[in-house]
């Protein structure tokens, strides 16, 4: 209690103080020069500034375009955008002062040179071009004809006798369209990445044991079986398809061309095997097969 005494005592003499100061105090003729008057407060031009939007913290801070024109539109923009020319198809333009009965006379060159005045007097096209390729419809088919000598002679640098040219290829309206291949090459899937099936099977083998029905030889290289009980090579597989000695034609069409390893690789009797093609041409030669028995 005597501490709170002491304190307000201190106060009350710290007031009275400011008081008799502010009393005996009186201002002096620099302070009343500095104090504004009547007069310069009504000359004073109050203007009231607006404060600034502060920049954004984020993003950026160029103007969005907002044209329906131009660069930067957006997928929705772009689809409501209309055309700049709307009818530029070949019935909108006007021709009818070109094609009329009028045009030539009303436009008359008065020259008598055939131009207009300052105009070049050089031909448009100073050579006619002429195409000398025939049309589809217009393909000679027929043989060329060639001149040999009676006798024989040829003088000397003479060149070789031109031999007849065989134009056997279809024409272009000879095509089936209605006939659709089936351009997909055979695959076979085994629960994951589809295996491309060969068109012709192909074996590694260490040394040849199929024998030829027909001549009784061992097959090397492309021959022909049927059910891998009856063996034809390619030599007799040709002049069977020519004359059908030993099998009938029915039968003919259900033998299939297998091929052992010997065009790829050299056993030399052995189960070892040395790469006598590289595999970057196997798997070329293997991939034109497959292509290509896709239009036999």
């Amino acid at each position: 209690m005597i501490y709170i005494h002491d304190k307000i005592k201190n106060i009350n003499i710290l007031v009275t103080n400011i008081i008799f100061c502010a009393r005996k105090w009186r201002p002096s003729d620099n302070f009343c020069s500095a104090m504004p008057t009547d007069e310069s407060l009504t000359d004073f031009e109050y203007i009231v500034e607006v404060k600034k939007e502060a920049r954004i913290c984020f993003g950026t801070t160029i103007p969005r375009r907002t044209s329906p024109i131009g660069k930067g539109l957006s997928s929705y923009q772009k689809t409501q955008v209309k055309e700049l020319f709307p009818k530029i198809g070949p019935a909108y333009y006007k021709t009818e002062l070109i094609t009329s009965a009028l045009y030539p006379i009303n436009n008359k060159i008065r020259s008598k040179v055939g131009t207009y005045p300052l105009c070049s007097k050089v031909c448009r096209f100073k050579e006619t071009i002429g195409c000398q390729i025939p049309s589809p419809g217009r393909y000679s088919t027929c043989k060329f004809l060639t001149k040999f000598d009676k006798n024989g002679t040829s003088s000397f640098k003479s060149r070789k006798f031109k031999k007849d040219k065989d134009n056997s290829n279809p024409g272009p309206g000879t095509y089936n369209l209605s006939q659709k291949i089936n351009t997909r090459t055979k695959v076979m899937n085994n629960f994951g990445v589809p295996e491309v099936l060969n068109s012709v099977e192909m074996f590694c083998i260490n040394k040849p044991a199929d024998k030829c029905q027909k001549c009784e030889k061992l097959c090397e290289g492309d021959y022909w079986q049927k059910d891998h009980i009856i063996f034809i090579c390619q030599t007799c597989w040709s002049e069977e398809k020519a004359s059908r000695e030993m099998f009938p034609e029915k039968m003919l069409k259900e033998f299939k061309k297998i091929r052992n390893c010997s065009f790829m690789h050299d056993h030399q009797k052995t189960e070892a095997a040395v790469k006598t093609l590289p595999t970057k041409k196997i798997k070329k030669k293997v991939q034109i097969e497959n292509y290509l028995s896709l239009y036999l």
